[in-house]
């Protein structure tokens, strides 16, 4: 009974370090979309009524009267 906490706090530090693991994953995997989502916008879709970033197929889509004009794959 007296070892019952190095139990617990084991586990919560592995709990611990793999919310941490998991969170700088998630903030890397976003602060990458949201590159891409202005390297469309910026440099690929300049001059464009609109543009859409497709991030499961990494395609750039530029869009004049509603229309695609143009797409580029975005690396």
């Amino acid at each position: 009974m007296a070892n019952r906490w190095k139990v617990i706090a084991i586990i919560f530090i592995i709990l611990f370090l793999l919310e941490s693991a998991f969170l700088l994953w998630a903030y890397n995997l976003g602060a990458e979309t949201i590159e891409k989502n202005a390297e469309c916008q910026l440099n690929i879709c300049k001059g464009h009524d609109s543009y859409f970033y497709d991030d499961t197929e990494k395609i750039c889509y530029c869009y004049i009267d509603n229309e695609i004009s143009y797409w580029e794959y975005v690396n």
